[in-house]
Protein backbone atom coordinates (compact mmCIF):
# COMPACT_ATOMS: atom_id res chain seq x y z
CA UNK A 1 0.00 0.00 0.00
CA UNK A 2 1.72 3.19 -1.16
CA UNK A 3 1.68 6.47 0.75
CA UNK A 4 -0.81 8.17 -1.55
CA UNK A 5 -3.31 5.32 -1.30
CA UNK A 6 -2.82 5.14 2.48
CA UNK A 7 -3.58 8.84 2.80
CA UNK A 8 -6.71 8.53 0.68
CA UNK A 9 -7.87 5.68 2.90
CA UNK A 10 -7.15 7.67 6.06
CA UNK A 11 -8.99 10.70 4.70
CA UNK A 12 -12.05 8.56 3.88
CA UNK A 13 -12.12 7.09 7.39
CA UNK A 14 -11.83 10.53 8.99
CA UNK A 15 -14.93 11.73 7.15
CA UNK A 16 -17.06 9.10 8.93
CA UNK A 17 -18.58 9.57 12.36
CA UNK A 18 -16.70 7.57 15.06
CA UNK A 19 -19.29 4.80 15.26
CA UNK A 20 -19.24 4.27 11.50
CA UNK A 21 -15.44 4.35 11.55
CA UNK A 22 -15.48 1.39 13.92
CA UNK A 23 -18.05 -0.50 11.85
CA UNK A 24 -16.09 0.09 8.63
CA UNK A 25 -12.89 -1.13 10.25
CA UNK A 26 -14.74 -4.18 11.63
CA UNK A 27 -15.81 -5.13 8.11
CA UNK A 28 -12.35 -4.51 6.66
CA UNK A 29 -10.75 -6.65 9.37
CA UNK A 30 -13.25 -9.47 9.01
CA UNK A 31 -13.63 -9.70 5.24
CA UNK A 32 -11.36 -7.27 3.38
CA UNK A 33 -12.27 -6.61 -0.27
CA UNK A 34 -10.01 -7.74 -3.09
CA UNK A 35 -7.38 -5.11 -3.86
CA UNK A 36 -4.38 -4.66 -6.14
CA UNK A 37 -2.59 -3.06 -3.19
CA UNK A 38 -0.93 -5.11 -0.41
CA UNK A 39 -3.32 -5.81 2.44
CA UNK A 40 -2.55 -6.41 6.14
CA UNK A 41 -2.16 -10.07 7.10
CA UNK A 42 -4.95 -11.96 8.85
CA UNK A 43 -2.93 -11.82 12.09
CA UNK A 44 -2.65 -8.03 11.90
CA UNK A 45 -6.35 -7.67 11.07
CA UNK A 46 -7.30 -9.87 14.02
CA UNK A 47 -5.13 -7.80 16.36
CA UNK A 48 -6.81 -4.61 15.13
CA UNK A 49 -10.23 -6.19 15.64
CA UNK A 50 -9.32 -6.97 19.24
CA UNK A 51 -8.03 -3.42 19.76
CA UNK A 52 -11.32 -2.00 18.48
CA UNK A 53 -13.10 -4.01 21.17
CA UNK A 54 -11.05 -2.61 24.05
CA UNK A 55 -14.24 -1.30 25.67
CA UNK A 56 -15.15 -4.95 26.12
CA UNK A 57 -11.78 -5.98 27.52
CA UNK A 58 -10.81 -7.70 24.26
CA UNK A 59 -13.39 -10.40 24.91
CA UNK A 60 -13.55 -13.23 22.35
CA UNK A 61 -17.32 -12.82 22.52
CA UNK A 62 -16.98 -9.19 21.49
CA UNK A 63 -14.81 -10.16 18.53
CA UNK A 64 -17.37 -12.76 17.42
CA UNK A 65 -20.26 -10.30 17.73
CA UNK A 66 -18.36 -7.66 15.79
CA UNK A 67 -18.36 -9.93 12.73
CA UNK A 68 -22.15 -10.27 12.61
CA UNK A 69 -24.04 -8.22 10.05
CA UNK A 70 -27.58 -8.86 11.32
CA UNK A 71 -29.10 -5.38 11.53
CA UNK A 72 -28.57 -3.61 14.82
CA UNK A 73 -26.67 -6.30 16.74
CA UNK A 74 -23.20 -4.80 16.47
CA UNK A 75 -24.37 -1.30 17.28
CA UNK A 76 -26.29 -2.43 20.37
CA UNK A 77 -23.38 -4.61 21.49
CA UNK A 78 -20.98 -1.67 21.24
CA UNK A 79 -23.39 0.50 23.24
CA UNK A 80 -23.86 -2.08 25.98
CA UNK A 81 -20.17 -2.98 26.31
CA UNK A 82 -18.97 0.61 26.33
CA UNK A 83 -21.38 1.55 29.15
CA UNK A 84 -20.15 -1.07 31.64
CA UNK A 85 -17.35 1.00 33.24
CA UNK A 86 -19.12 4.36 33.22
CA UNK A 87 -22.80 3.50 33.77
CA UNK A 88 -23.64 -0.05 34.93
CA UNK A 89 -27.38 0.71 35.05
CA UNK A 90 -27.36 1.91 31.45
CA UNK A 91 -25.30 -1.16 30.46
CA UNK A 92 -27.96 -3.46 31.92
CA UNK A 93 -30.68 -1.61 30.01
CA UNK A 94 -28.63 -1.84 26.82
CA UNK A 95 -28.13 -5.58 27.37
CA UNK A 96 -31.89 -6.04 27.44
CA UNK A 97 -32.23 -3.90 24.30
CA UNK A 98 -29.58 -6.07 22.61
CA UNK A 99 -31.74 -9.17 23.04
CA UNK A 100 -34.94 -7.33 22.07
CA UNK A 101 -33.36 -5.91 18.91
CA UNK A 102 -31.94 -9.28 17.89
CA UNK A 103 -35.22 -11.12 18.38
CA UNK A 104 -37.30 -8.46 16.62
CA UNK A 105 -34.85 -8.30 13.72
CA UNK A 106 -34.86 -12.07 13.26
CA UNK A 107 -38.65 -12.22 13.39
CA UNK A 108 -38.96 -9.34 10.93
CA UNK A 109 -36.51 -10.94 8.49
CA UNK A 110 -38.50 -14.15 8.70
CA UNK A 111 -41.83 -12.38 8.14
CA UNK A 112 -43.22 -13.01 11.63
CA UNK A 113 -45.32 -10.40 13.46
CA UNK A 114 -44.18 -9.56 16.99
CA UNK A 115 -47.25 -9.47 19.23
CA UNK A 116 -45.47 -9.89 22.57
CA UNK A 117 -46.08 -6.28 23.70
CA UNK A 118 -42.75 -5.69 25.40
CA UNK A 119 -42.59 -9.04 27.24
CA UNK A 120 -38.95 -10.11 26.78
CA UNK A 121 -39.57 -13.72 27.83
CA UNK A 122 -42.41 -14.14 25.34
CA UNK A 123 -40.38 -12.41 22.62
CA UNK A 124 -37.46 -14.80 23.12
CA UNK A 125 -39.81 -17.81 23.18
CA UNK A 126 -41.45 -16.71 19.91
CA UNK A 127 -38.04 -16.26 18.29
CA UNK A 128 -36.82 -19.62 19.60
CA UNK A 129 -39.91 -21.38 18.25
CA UNK A 130 -39.56 -19.71 14.85
CA UNK A 131 -35.94 -20.90 14.64
CA UNK A 132 -36.92 -24.43 15.67
CA UNK A 133 -34.96 -24.33 18.93
CA UNK A 134 -36.82 -26.60 21.35
CA UNK A 135 -34.92 -27.45 24.56
CA UNK A 136 -37.17 -30.51 25.09
CA UNK A 137 -36.01 -31.99 21.77
CA UNK A 138 -32.28 -31.40 22.31
CA UNK A 139 -29.93 -34.17 21.26
CA UNK A 140 -28.69 -34.83 24.77
CA UNK A 141 -29.31 -33.89 28.38
CA UNK A 142 -26.27 -31.63 28.31
CA UNK A 143 -27.52 -29.68 25.29
CA UNK A 144 -30.96 -29.50 26.89
CA UNK A 145 -29.42 -27.92 29.99
CA UNK A 146 -27.56 -25.32 27.92
CA UNK A 147 -30.54 -24.30 25.75
CA UNK A 148 -32.80 -24.18 28.80
CA UNK A 149 -30.18 -22.04 30.52
CA UNK A 150 -30.44 -19.45 27.75
CA UNK A 151 -34.13 -18.99 28.52
CA UNK A 152 -33.26 -18.51 32.19
CA UNK A 153 -30.69 -15.88 31.19
CA UNK A 154 -33.38 -13.96 29.29
CA UNK A 155 -35.84 -14.17 32.17
CA UNK A 156 -33.18 -13.13 34.68
CA UNK A 157 -32.09 -10.20 32.56
CA UNK A 158 -35.69 -9.04 32.17
CA UNK A 159 -36.08 -8.95 35.94
CA UNK A 160 -32.69 -7.35 36.53
CA UNK A 161 -33.34 -4.60 34.00
CA UNK A 162 -36.62 -3.80 35.72
CA UNK A 163 -35.00 -3.54 39.15
CA UNK A 164 -31.43 -2.41 38.45
CA UNK A 165 -31.52 -0.84 35.00
CA UNK A 166 -32.39 2.75 34.20
CA UNK A 167 -35.39 2.06 31.92
CA UNK A 168 -37.95 2.82 34.65
CA UNK A 169 -35.97 5.44 36.54
CA UNK A 170 -34.42 5.19 40.01
CA UNK A 171 -35.22 6.74 43.36
CA UNK A 172 -33.60 10.10 44.04
CA UNK A 173 -29.94 9.64 44.92
CA UNK A 174 -29.90 5.93 43.99
CA UNK A 175 -27.08 4.76 41.74
CA UNK A 176 -26.24 1.38 40.27
CA UNK A 177 -22.50 0.96 40.75
CA UNK A 178 -21.97 -2.80 40.55
CA UNK A 179 -19.86 -3.27 37.43
CA UNK A 180 -19.64 -7.03 37.97
CA UNK A 181 -23.38 -7.59 37.54
CA UNK A 182 -23.54 -5.18 34.62
CA UNK A 183 -20.72 -7.05 32.89
CA UNK A 184 -22.44 -10.37 33.57
CA UNK A 185 -25.70 -9.06 32.10
CA UNK A 186 -24.01 -7.72 28.96
CA UNK A 187 -21.95 -10.83 28.31
CA UNK A 188 -24.85 -13.18 29.02
CA UNK A 189 -27.00 -11.20 26.58
CA UNK A 190 -24.18 -11.35 24.05
CA UNK A 191 -24.04 -15.14 24.31
CA UNK A 192 -27.79 -15.41 23.74
CA UNK A 193 -27.87 -13.14 20.69
CA UNK A 194 -24.78 -14.72 19.13
CA UNK A 195 -26.47 -18.12 19.35
CA UNK A 196 -29.76 -16.81 17.92
CA UNK A 197 -28.03 -14.94 15.10
CA UNK A 198 -25.93 -17.92 14.11
CA UNK A 199 -28.96 -20.25 13.99
CA UNK A 200 -30.87 -17.63 11.99
CA UNK A 201 -27.99 -17.23 9.54
CA UNK A 202 -27.48 -20.98 9.24
CA UNK A 203 -31.12 -21.42 8.30
CA UNK A 204 -31.37 -18.40 6.01
CA UNK A 205 -28.04 -18.11 4.21
CA UNK A 206 -25.76 -20.85 5.45
CA UNK A 207 -23.18 -20.91 8.27
CA UNK A 208 -21.29 -17.77 9.29
CA UNK A 209 -17.57 -18.14 8.62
Amino acid sequence: MNLAFSQVFANCVVTLIPNNQRLALYDLCDKPPSSKHPMPSEKVRRELLCTLMQADGRSPLGVELSTLTVTGIREHWMTAASRIPSSPAAAITAARSLIETTCKTILSERGITDNTVGDLGKLYKLTRQELGIDPKQSASQNVHQITSGLAQVVDGLAGLSNKAGDRHGLECGTKILDISYASLAVHAAGTVVLFLARVHKDISRGPIT
